[in-house]
């Protein structure tokens, strides 16, 4: 959990919660989440420029490959998020 978050909910019962996202929405936490991601993504990027052994850059090659499918799964449900409900309009 970052620690920029007012909240820890670590300590939350899972019925706390889930009033917490019925209460606040989950849009937060997406958004929070990708800028997490394209934080860590940018680091690795500057760690890559700086280190120079090869193998440490491969690791940190392969670690960024790894983190793309879980940035685009990301956008992806917030995109479905987004989208009206077809089901709500029949």
């Amino acid at each position: 959990m970052s620690a920029k978050h007012s909240e820890d909910i670590s300590k939350l019962s899972s019925n706390e919660i889930k009033s917490k996202i019925q209460r606040e929405g989950i849009w937060p936490q997406y958004t929070q989440r990708i800028k997490s991601l394209e934080r860590t993504e940018q680091e690795f990027w500057k760690l890559f420029g700086i280190e120079t052994d090869s193998a440490r850059k491969r690791t940190i090659l392969e670690d960024l490959v790894n983190l793309q499918p879980v940035i685009a799964n990301c956008y992806d449900a917030a995109q479905k998020m987004l989208m009206p409900n077809m089901d709500l309009k029949n």
